[in-house]
């Protein structure tokens, strides 16, 4: 992987214009490595813009306050000198820019951990064993700061990035954290990663209408076979609690949670037949694999899919694949 890294800082080293962006449906990894990313490459001197063609969740609201974030259609430039860094994104289509800006650029630098990622930039520093991307991008910047003997990791982007590391390992809960995960952590507070801001921002703000939402997506939980759990949130849903697409993810880790339960899966519905799923498992079945062959990836423990098709056409197509592999 140390190879993978020296290429990548030397392209960062020889370039001078970047774009940074991640995936659709932003996440604490999403937002904390791209942040990270960006405010490094800022304090190296180079121009850089942040692009995201999605909306920012609530509960990670506060680590873009003062975040000029772009949408592609504000870019109307010469991108042939550009650089894109894709993070924490498993597949060249989930990039959240314009497929212009994917084409347009000089170079595509991909660093992801997602274990389905298939090497899409030209440049990739991907290890699926990490517990983030945030991880890679601590390493990177702690390898980046021996070749120029500056500390690129201060307060703000230790701050981010021990927001992707705790979202990505469940407060450390899950199979993913690493014993080098506890040795960046214990680094990042030393720096002066605000932690209990970021416990309190994301754990303990929801707002009350969440609950709501939780009750009615608590109201559709089926269990098949004791194995595989399941719950649905439509937009009517959603529309009725005023809670947005992207602030309800946190939702699908009560279908894995059940004792017994191997599998949990939420069916959370985009449009009338766009139906995004979310896959968790807890000891042995590999949902990623199961993700992929709906078109989606990512990890062994948590991945997932987007199907075109009713919510009750796709519930059913995933659990009858699902339970081919309890």
């Amino acid at each position: 992987m140390k190879i993978n890294m020296e290429n990548i800082i030397n392209a960062i080293q020889e370039g001078n214009n970047f774009i940074v962006t991640s995936h659709c449906s932003p996440d604490g990894d999403n937002i904390g490595s791209t942040l990270s990313m960006y405010n490094a490459l800022k304090k190296l001197g180079k121009n850089v813009l942040y692009v995201l063609d999605d909306t920012i969740p609530v509960n990670l609201g506060f680590l873009v306050e003062n975040v000029n974030i772009l949408k592609s259609e504000e870019i109307d430039m010469n991108l042939s000198d550009y650089t894109l860094i894709s993070l924490d994104c498993g597949d060249f289509n989930r990039i959240c820019v314009s497929d212009q800006i994917k084409t347009s650029v000089e170079k595509l630098i991909c660093i992801d951990h997602h274990a389905s990622n298939d090497n899409f930039g030209d440049l990739n520093y991907i290890n699926p064993n990490e517990s983030s991307t945030c991880e890679l991008v601590y390493n990177l910047l702690k390898e980046y700061s021996k070749t120029i003997d500056i500390q690129l990791i201060d307060a703000d982007i230790a701050t981010y990035l021990y927001t992707g590391l705790l979202t990505d390992t469940g407060n450390f809960s899950y199979s993913n954290t690493n014993p080098s995960s506890y040795l960046m952590a214990y680094d990042l507070v030393n720096v002066g990663a605000k932690k209990d801001l970021i416990i309190q921002k994301i754990f303990q703000s929801n707002p009350y209408n969440y609950y709501k939402l939780l009750g009615e997506a608590l109201d559709t939980l089926d269990i098949v076979d004791e194995k595989v759990a399941s719950m649905m949130l439509t937009i009517d849903m959603l529309n009725r609690n005023g809670i947005s697409f992207n602030d309800a993810d946190g939702v699908t880790s009560y279908t894995r949670d059940i004792d017994g339960v191997e599998v949990g899966l939420l069916f959370k519905e985009k449009s009338e037949n766009e139906i995004k799923v979310s896959f968790r498992s807890k000891n042995y079945v590999d949902v990623s694999f199961i993700a992929q062959k709906f078109g989606g990836g990512g990890h062994v423990r948590a991945s997932g899919c987007t199907i075109k098709d009713s919510i009750e056409n796709a519930k059913k197509m995933v659990i009858d694949e699902v339970l081919k592999h309890i």
